[in-house]
């Protein structure tokens, strides 16, 4: 179950940033270790690299509920400012 998150409440740093920290080398060390040991036809190769891929998705799904929160509030006042950006430079004369 993904916890919603507000804008303001996904900014301030909790346990997700660092799981995602912590989870952000680990899953890029492993995968391309078992990459490069999967290439060398190493049989543990294939354990690294499904824990870097493990690893990975841990990361995504601790984070993006975070990410999307911050992401929509930006989006929304990005739309506002476009929309007041373009109300002030219409060249159309205001009545």
């Amino acid at each position: 179950m993904a916890k919603t998150y507000t804008p303001e409440s996904a900014e301030k740093w909790g346990w997700e940033e660092l799981v995602a920290c912590i989870m952000s080398p680990v899953s890029y060390i492993f995968v391309s270790l078992g990459l490069v040991l999967v290439l060398l036809e190493r049989p543990i190769g294939w354990v690294y690299l499904i824990g870097g891929i493990a690893a990975t998705l841990v990361m995504y799904f601790v984070i993006d509920p975070k990410l999307r929160a911050v992401s929509d509030e930006y989006e929304r006042r990005q739309a506002e400012f476009l929309k007041q950006v373009e109300s002030v430079s219409k060249w159309e004369e205001r009545k």
